[in-house]
């Protein structure tokens, strides 16, 4: 039987719609540990290298790119792909996993990370789907279909264990999120100057609402993650993420959010490796000439880290002056 003769895959929805139960007992069978080498061997043999599989049987409906920012977190990450690979070939789809990782010693930058796997992955196949997978966030419903709906974000982890299964806060879009090709460009992308923990997911969610970008929750029922536990590394807490979360707001009404994101990516590609189950990416970026140049024109542009304690101390009051301070609506419900 050729490929061109092939019926559109049906996604395995055996259980869709069923409730996981009352103390959300595993509909998909969640592996916590690793496995042994020979186990894994077994287990991804019908992987492409790179971390791309596609069904043989019939013709996928999805194409999907799963796109994981990381750092320092490889059990983490083995524990994410032992459960993640199982997951997707249940569903069908044609999928490729990138591991998007930032060289020290620059501070993490999870939204420079996640634009650089938009654009790198991209370059490599026309996805109908591109999903920013947390590397601690482990799907427990194979019923939770990952794919994305034309012209809105799709929040996939909306019932997180460490959250008692709701969410922490009314506008919380964090963990595993997904877009089509145009919906991502629409918004730009993420915003690149949160450096250090926190603050991306929460813009996504302001540049989403001043684009007039639907954002969707999956149903409480299916989006169900268990979430590993990490201690935070040091270096991690973002001072700077409050004052930058409150101002974005003004400048997202006033600019839209041009001025951070895919369109001022500047980064340096160090290295590609198509391993056997995903494909590697590891890049740099000048996050201090990066700071300098974020909303040129509209902040002051000067840096300097001996008399400023951070970024946003010498424009937070000029920021305010040209823009009346309202409150972030946005922090509702937290």
């Amino acid at each position: 039987m050729t490929s061109t003769s092939l019926n559109v895959c049906q996604a395995n929805q055996e259980n869709l719609g069923k409730d996981v139960g009352q103390d959300r007992e595993n509909v998909y069978k969640v592996r916590l540990e690793p496995l042994p080498m020979s186990n894994r061997t077994e287990l991804f043999k019908e992987v492409a290298t790179g971390g791309r599989w596609a069904p043989t049987s019939c013709k996928p409906r999805d194409h999907v790119a799963i796109i994981i920012p990381y750092r320092d977190r490889q059990k983490h990450l083995e524990i994410l792909l032992l459960n993640l690979h199982p997951f997707l070939q249940s569903q069908k789809c044609h999928y490729q996993i990138f591991v998007i990782e930032q060289a020290h010693p620059e501070p993490f930058n999870t939204g420079y990370a996640k634009n650089i796997g938009f654009v790198e992955a991209s370059a490599t196949f026309n996805f109908t789907c591109y999903i920013f997978h947390d590397v601690d966030k482990i799907p427990m419903n194979n019923s939770l279909l990952y794919r994305c709906p034309p012209g809105r974000v799709l929040h996939f982890a909306s019932a997180e264990d460490r959250f008692q299964y709701r969410l922490p806060y009314k506008n919380y879009i964090g963990g595993v999120i997904g877009f089509t090709p145009d919906t991502f460009k629409k918004i730009n992308g993420f915003a690149n100057n949160y450096i250090g923990w926190g603050g991306d997911d929460d813009d996504i969610f302001l540049r989403s609402v001043y684009q007039k970008v639907p954002i969707e929750h999956a149903n409480n029922r299916l989006g169900v993650y268990r979430v590993l536990n990490h201690p935070r590394l040091p270096g991690d807490v973002y001072m700077e993420k409050g004052p930058m979360l409150q101002f974005a707001p003004q400048l997202y009404r006033h600019y839209g959010p041009w001025d951070s994101g895919l369109t001022t990516l500047n980064y340096t590609l160090l290295a590609t490796e198509h391993r056997p189950t995903y494909t590697w990416i590891k890049f740099n970026v000048d996050q201090a000439s990066m700071m300098k140049n974020v909303w040129k024109g509209i902040m002051d542009g000067r840096f300097d880290k001996t008399t400023n304690s951070t970024y946003w101390k010498i424009n937070e009051q000029r920021a305010f002056q040209m823009f009346p301070k309202t409150e972030w609506k946005g922090g509702k419900g937290r």
